[in-house]
Protein backbone atom coordinates (compact mmCIF):
# COMPACT_ATOMS: atom_id res chain seq x y z
CA UNK A 1 0.00 0.00 0.00
CA UNK A 2 0.96 3.54 -0.17
CA UNK A 3 1.67 5.73 3.21
CA UNK A 4 1.96 9.14 3.54
CA UNK A 5 3.53 9.34 7.04
CA UNK A 6 3.13 12.93 8.67
CA UNK A 7 5.24 13.39 11.65
CA UNK A 8 8.79 15.20 12.51
CA UNK A 9 11.48 14.50 11.13
CA UNK A 10 13.68 17.28 12.03
CA UNK A 11 15.61 18.35 9.23
CA UNK A 12 16.71 21.03 10.93
CA UNK A 13 18.59 19.08 13.78
CA UNK A 14 20.91 17.70 10.77
CA UNK A 15 20.22 14.18 11.67
CA UNK A 16 20.97 14.43 15.39
CA UNK A 17 17.90 12.72 15.77
CA UNK A 18 17.61 9.89 13.16
CA UNK A 19 17.70 7.27 15.56
CA UNK A 20 13.86 8.87 16.57
CA UNK A 21 10.41 6.67 16.52
CA UNK A 22 9.14 8.79 13.31
CA UNK A 23 12.26 6.48 10.89
CA UNK A 24 11.93 3.53 12.49
CA UNK A 25 7.88 3.28 11.91
CA UNK A 26 8.56 4.15 8.19
CA UNK A 27 11.45 1.79 7.99
CA UNK A 28 9.23 -0.65 9.39
CA UNK A 29 6.41 -0.32 6.51
CA UNK A 30 8.84 -0.45 3.88
CA UNK A 31 10.25 -3.36 5.41
CA UNK A 32 6.86 -5.05 5.22
CA UNK A 33 6.43 -4.48 1.54
CA UNK A 34 4.77 -0.82 1.04
CA UNK A 35 5.92 2.83 -0.47
CA UNK A 36 6.13 5.17 2.76
CA UNK A 37 6.23 8.91 1.68
CA UNK A 38 7.78 10.84 4.53
CA UNK A 39 6.29 14.44 4.68
CA UNK A 40 8.11 16.78 7.76
CA UNK A 41 5.11 18.66 8.98
CA UNK A 42 7.22 20.83 11.24
CA UNK A 43 9.55 21.64 9.31
CA UNK A 44 8.08 21.91 6.02
CA UNK A 45 5.88 24.84 7.93
CA UNK A 46 9.13 26.80 9.09
CA UNK A 47 10.26 26.80 5.51
CA UNK A 48 7.28 27.80 3.59
CA UNK A 49 7.69 31.98 5.12
CA UNK A 50 11.32 33.95 5.39
CA UNK A 51 10.54 33.97 8.95
CA UNK A 52 11.21 30.09 9.23
CA UNK A 53 7.99 29.87 11.77
CA UNK A 54 5.63 26.63 12.03
CA UNK A 55 2.82 28.72 13.18
CA UNK A 56 2.48 30.82 9.96
CA UNK A 57 3.49 28.31 7.66
CA UNK A 58 1.04 25.48 9.30
CA UNK A 59 -1.64 26.42 6.89
CA UNK A 60 0.83 26.35 3.69
CA UNK A 61 1.55 22.91 5.33
CA UNK A 62 -1.93 21.42 5.01
CA UNK A 63 -2.52 22.71 1.82
CA UNK A 64 0.74 20.66 0.75
CA UNK A 65 -0.68 17.56 2.50
CA UNK A 66 -3.75 17.60 0.69
CA UNK A 67 -2.23 18.19 -2.32
CA UNK A 68 0.27 15.21 -1.33
CA UNK A 69 -3.14 12.84 -1.11
CA UNK A 70 -3.81 14.15 -4.83
CA UNK A 71 -0.84 12.81 -6.03
CA UNK A 72 -0.17 9.23 -3.96
CA UNK A 73 -4.00 8.73 -3.61
CA UNK A 74 -2.36 6.66 0.32
CA UNK A 75 -4.14 4.01 1.62
CA UNK A 76 -2.64 5.34 4.70
CA UNK A 77 -2.17 8.71 6.14
CA UNK A 78 0.06 8.30 9.41
CA UNK A 79 0.38 11.21 11.82
CA UNK A 80 3.12 11.16 14.38
CA UNK A 81 2.92 14.12 17.10
CA UNK A 82 1.06 16.30 13.85
CA UNK A 83 -0.93 18.59 16.57
CA UNK A 84 0.24 21.05 14.47
CA UNK A 85 -2.92 19.81 11.93
CA UNK A 86 -6.63 20.83 12.05
CA UNK A 87 -9.24 18.52 12.29
CA UNK A 88 -10.73 20.01 8.65
CA UNK A 89 -7.31 18.57 6.83
CA UNK A 90 -8.43 15.41 8.16
CA UNK A 91 -11.68 15.82 7.25
CA UNK A 92 -10.91 16.85 3.86
CA UNK A 93 -9.01 13.80 3.77
CA UNK A 94 -12.22 11.48 3.98
CA UNK A 95 -14.45 13.37 2.47
CA UNK A 96 -12.33 12.98 -0.78
CA UNK A 97 -10.37 10.09 -0.25
CA UNK A 98 -13.38 7.92 1.86
CA UNK A 99 -11.40 4.58 1.25
CA UNK A 100 -8.56 6.10 3.30
CA UNK A 101 -7.43 5.38 6.62
CA UNK A 102 -5.75 7.56 9.01
CA UNK A 103 -4.45 6.56 11.94
CA UNK A 104 -2.25 8.53 14.97
CA UNK A 105 0.89 7.65 16.74
CA UNK A 106 1.89 9.14 20.26
CA UNK A 107 5.30 8.22 22.04
CA UNK A 108 5.01 11.12 24.68
CA UNK A 109 3.75 10.01 28.08
CA UNK A 110 -0.43 9.99 27.64
CA UNK A 111 -0.79 11.39 31.59
CA UNK A 112 -0.07 15.16 30.35
CA UNK A 113 -3.63 14.88 29.06
CA UNK A 114 -3.53 18.83 28.77
CA UNK A 115 -0.91 17.77 25.64
CA UNK A 116 -3.59 15.30 24.25
CA UNK A 117 -6.42 17.29 23.73
CA UNK A 118 -6.17 17.51 20.33
CA UNK A 119 -6.67 14.17 19.71
CA UNK A 120 -10.75 14.90 20.74
CA UNK A 121 -11.03 16.91 17.52
CA UNK A 122 -8.91 14.60 15.14
CA UNK A 123 -11.35 11.59 16.72
CA UNK A 124 -14.31 11.81 14.05
CA UNK A 125 -11.71 11.07 11.41
CA UNK A 126 -9.22 8.28 13.19
CA UNK A 127 -9.30 4.59 12.31
CA UNK A 128 -7.16 4.60 15.18
CA UNK A 129 -4.62 5.87 17.89
CA UNK A 130 -1.21 4.27 19.08
CA UNK A 131 0.46 5.27 22.42
CA UNK A 132 3.42 4.01 23.65
CA UNK A 133 1.09 4.26 27.46
CA UNK A 134 -1.39 1.39 28.02
CA UNK A 135 -3.84 0.84 30.98
CA UNK A 136 -6.32 3.87 32.31
CA UNK A 137 -4.59 6.82 30.69
CA UNK A 138 -5.01 4.87 26.89
CA UNK A 139 -8.60 3.35 27.96
CA UNK A 140 -10.12 6.64 28.91
CA UNK A 141 -8.09 8.60 25.41
CA UNK A 142 -11.23 9.30 22.80
CA UNK A 143 -13.41 6.28 23.38
CA UNK A 144 -15.27 6.34 20.25
CA UNK A 145 -11.60 5.25 18.17
CA UNK A 146 -9.68 1.76 18.55
CA UNK A 147 -6.55 2.92 21.42
CA UNK A 148 -3.70 0.27 21.28
CA UNK A 149 -0.49 -0.08 22.65
CA UNK A 150 2.34 -0.53 21.29
CA UNK A 151 6.18 -0.73 22.43
CA UNK A 152 8.79 1.90 21.83
CA UNK A 153 10.72 0.24 18.37
CA UNK A 154 13.97 -0.97 17.45
CA UNK A 155 14.69 -1.15 14.02
CA UNK A 156 18.30 -3.01 13.11
CA UNK A 157 19.87 -0.62 10.89
CA UNK A 158 19.73 1.68 13.65
CA UNK A 159 20.65 -0.31 16.70
CA UNK A 160 23.56 -2.23 15.29
CA UNK A 161 26.22 -2.69 18.85
CA UNK A 162 25.76 -5.43 20.34
CA UNK A 163 27.60 -4.81 24.00
CA UNK A 164 26.71 -8.07 25.76
CA UNK A 165 29.72 -9.77 23.35
CA UNK A 166 32.64 -7.28 24.46
CA UNK A 167 34.98 -7.39 27.22
CA UNK A 168 36.15 -3.90 27.48
CA UNK A 169 34.00 -0.70 28.48
CA UNK A 170 35.23 2.80 29.31
CA UNK A 171 32.19 2.59 31.65
CA UNK A 172 29.93 0.93 33.77
CA UNK A 173 26.67 2.38 33.55
CA UNK A 174 25.61 5.25 30.97
CA UNK A 175 22.35 7.51 31.47
CA UNK A 176 21.20 9.83 28.99
CA UNK A 177 18.37 12.72 29.85
CA UNK A 178 17.55 15.74 31.72
CA UNK A 179 16.51 16.35 34.84
CA UNK A 180 14.36 20.49 34.23
CA UNK A 181 11.83 21.25 37.35
CA UNK A 182 11.44 17.66 38.62
CA UNK A 183 12.90 17.22 41.76
CA UNK A 184 12.54 14.11 42.61
CA UNK A 185 14.25 12.82 39.55
CA UNK A 186 17.21 14.93 40.57
CA UNK A 187 17.09 13.52 44.17
CA UNK A 188 17.16 10.03 42.66
CA UNK A 189 19.63 10.59 40.78
CA UNK A 190 21.99 12.29 42.91
CA UNK A 191 21.86 9.45 45.14
CA UNK A 192 22.80 6.88 42.40
CA UNK A 193 25.93 8.93 41.36
CA UNK A 194 26.64 9.26 44.81
CA UNK A 195 25.81 5.80 46.03
CA UNK A 196 28.35 4.15 43.44
CA UNK A 197 31.46 6.19 43.77
CA UNK A 198 33.92 2.82 42.70
CA UNK A 199 32.17 2.65 39.68
CA UNK A 200 32.59 4.04 36.02
CA UNK A 201 29.44 6.48 35.41
CA UNK A 202 28.76 8.32 32.12
CA UNK A 203 25.98 11.26 32.94
CA UNK A 204 24.85 13.09 30.09
CA UNK A 205 22.75 15.91 29.58
CA UNK A 206 22.27 16.08 33.20
CA UNK A 207 24.80 18.07 36.59
CA UNK A 208 26.40 20.29 34.06
CA UNK A 209 27.03 17.79 31.31
CA UNK A 210 26.41 18.48 27.90
CA UNK A 211 22.82 16.56 25.76
CA UNK A 212 24.72 14.18 23.04
CA UNK A 213 22.93 13.02 19.86
CA UNK A 214 23.61 11.83 16.43
CA UNK A 215 26.15 9.02 16.16
CA UNK A 216 27.77 10.70 19.52
CA UNK A 217 25.13 9.72 21.45
CA UNK A 218 24.90 6.13 19.64
CA UNK A 219 29.21 5.95 20.39
CA UNK A 220 28.67 6.59 23.98
CA UNK A 221 26.20 3.48 24.30
CA UNK A 222 28.43 1.23 22.89
CA UNK A 223 31.07 2.52 25.79
CA UNK A 224 28.84 1.57 28.04
CA UNK A 225 28.44 -2.34 29.64
CA UNK A 226 25.01 -1.10 31.42
CA UNK A 227 22.09 1.94 30.87
CA UNK A 228 19.60 3.19 33.16
CA UNK A 229 16.59 3.72 31.78
CA UNK A 230 14.66 5.76 34.09
CA UNK A 231 11.39 8.26 33.08
CA UNK A 232 9.64 11.25 34.28
CA UNK A 233 6.78 8.72 36.05
CA UNK A 234 7.39 5.10 36.37
CA UNK A 235 4.18 4.13 37.53
CA UNK A 236 1.87 4.48 34.32
CA UNK A 237 1.01 1.13 33.10
CA UNK A 238 3.53 0.12 30.24
CA UNK A 239 4.89 3.71 30.28
CA UNK A 240 8.45 4.06 29.19
CA UNK A 241 10.39 6.76 26.98
CA UNK A 242 12.18 4.96 24.32
CA UNK A 243 15.17 5.11 26.00
CA UNK A 244 14.51 1.24 26.80
CA UNK A 245 14.92 0.40 23.25
CA UNK A 246 17.82 1.90 22.48
CA UNK A 247 20.03 0.52 25.24
CA UNK A 248 18.36 -2.56 25.41
CA UNK A 249 18.49 -2.47 20.94
CA UNK A 250 22.24 -2.19 21.70
CA UNK A 251 22.78 -5.03 24.21
CA UNK A 252 23.40 -3.13 27.01
CA UNK A 253 22.36 -4.56 29.99
CA UNK A 254 19.08 -1.72 30.74
CA UNK A 255 17.82 -1.39 34.23
CA UNK A 256 14.51 0.04 34.79
CA UNK A 257 11.95 0.39 37.33
CA UNK A 258 8.63 -2.20 37.87
CA UNK A 259 6.66 -0.53 35.38
CA UNK A 260 3.09 -1.86 35.86
CA UNK A 261 2.75 -4.49 33.38
CA UNK A 262 6.24 -4.05 31.65
CA UNK A 263 6.53 -8.11 32.41
CA UNK A 264 4.36 -8.13 29.69
CA UNK A 265 7.50 -7.33 27.44
CA UNK A 266 10.65 -7.83 29.27
CA UNK A 267 11.05 -10.65 31.87
CA UNK A 268 12.86 -10.97 35.16
CA UNK A 269 15.91 -12.10 33.31
CA UNK A 270 15.54 -9.68 30.57
CA UNK A 271 16.35 -6.48 32.41
CA UNK A 272 17.88 -4.99 35.92
CA UNK A 273 14.26 -4.47 37.42
CA UNK A 274 14.41 -2.41 40.78
CA UNK A 275 11.69 -1.08 43.57
CA UNK A 276 13.98 1.40 45.10
CA UNK A 277 17.51 3.22 44.63
CA UNK A 278 19.02 1.21 46.86
CA UNK A 279 18.24 -2.10 45.41
CA UNK A 280 19.35 -0.46 42.27
CA UNK A 281 22.86 0.65 43.47
CA UNK A 282 22.86 -2.60 44.97
CA UNK A 283 22.34 -4.02 41.28
CA UNK A 284 25.17 -2.02 39.55
CA UNK A 285 27.64 -2.60 42.01
CA UNK A 286 27.01 -6.37 41.51
CA UNK A 287 26.80 -6.72 37.74
CA UNK A 288 29.66 -4.25 37.58
CA UNK A 289 32.25 -7.00 39.69
CA UNK A 290 30.16 -10.01 37.68
CA UNK A 291 30.68 -9.56 33.89
CA UNK A 292 29.69 -12.86 32.93
CA UNK A 293 26.21 -12.13 34.63
CA UNK A 294 25.46 -8.60 32.96
CA UNK A 295 26.58 -10.00 30.13
CA UNK A 296 23.54 -12.70 30.09
CA UNK A 297 21.02 -10.30 30.98
CA UNK A 298 21.60 -8.18 28.19
CA UNK A 299 21.58 -10.45 26.04
CA UNK A 300 18.43 -11.31 26.82
CA UNK A 301 16.99 -8.01 26.95
CA UNK A 302 18.81 -7.65 23.37
CA UNK A 303 17.13 -10.94 22.08
CA UNK A 304 13.69 -9.51 23.50
CA UNK A 305 13.81 -6.58 22.00
CA UNK A 306 14.90 -7.31 18.64
CA UNK A 307 12.08 -10.48 18.43
CA UNK A 308 9.15 -8.73 20.00
CA UNK A 309 10.21 -4.74 19.61
CA UNK A 310 11.04 -4.94 15.99
CA UNK A 311 9.91 -2.37 13.52
CA UNK A 312 8.38 -5.03 10.88
CA UNK A 313 6.58 -6.81 13.87
CA UNK A 314 5.14 -3.74 15.66
CA UNK A 315 4.05 -1.74 11.97
CA UNK A 316 2.50 -5.11 11.16
CA UNK A 317 0.34 -5.34 14.28
CA UNK A 318 -0.68 -1.31 13.75
CA UNK A 319 -1.55 -2.15 10.31
CA UNK A 320 -3.97 -5.28 11.62
CA UNK A 321 -5.40 -3.08 13.89
CA UNK A 322 -6.20 0.17 11.26
CA UNK A 323 -7.40 -2.31 8.78
CA UNK A 324 -9.53 -4.31 11.51
CA UNK A 325 -7.69 -7.43 10.07
CA UNK A 326 -7.28 -10.62 12.28
CA UNK A 327 -3.96 -10.73 14.30
CA UNK A 328 -1.17 -13.02 12.59
CA UNK A 329 0.67 -13.83 16.19
CA UNK A 330 -0.52 -13.55 19.64
CA UNK A 331 1.04 -10.20 19.96
CA UNK A 332 1.95 -9.77 24.10
CA UNK A 333 -0.12 -6.21 24.30
CA UNK A 334 -3.10 -7.26 23.13
CA UNK A 335 -4.85 -6.97 26.59
CA UNK A 336 -3.93 -3.48 25.70
CA UNK A 337 -6.09 -3.04 23.04
CA UNK A 338 -9.14 -0.74 23.31
CA UNK A 339 -12.02 -1.02 20.64
CA UNK A 340 -13.68 2.08 19.37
Amino acid sequence: MRVLHVANFAYRYHGGSFYNTDRKISAGFVRNGHFVYEFSLRDMARMSNIFRTKYIGTRWAEKEILRLCEKIEPDLVLLGHAQMLTSDTLKKIKERWPTTKIALWYVDALFYEEKTEYMKKFAPYLDAIFATTGGEYLKKLVPLVTRAYFPNVVESSIETSENFKKQQFKHDLIFCGSIGDDLDRQKFLEEVRFGLPDVSLSFNGVFGQPTINGITYLRALSEARMGLNYSRRNDVCLYSSDRIAQLTGHGLLAFSPRIPDFDLIYKEDELGYFDSTSELIDLIRYYANNPEEAEKVAQAGWQRTHQSCNTERVTRFMEEVIFNRPYSESYEWLPHVFKG
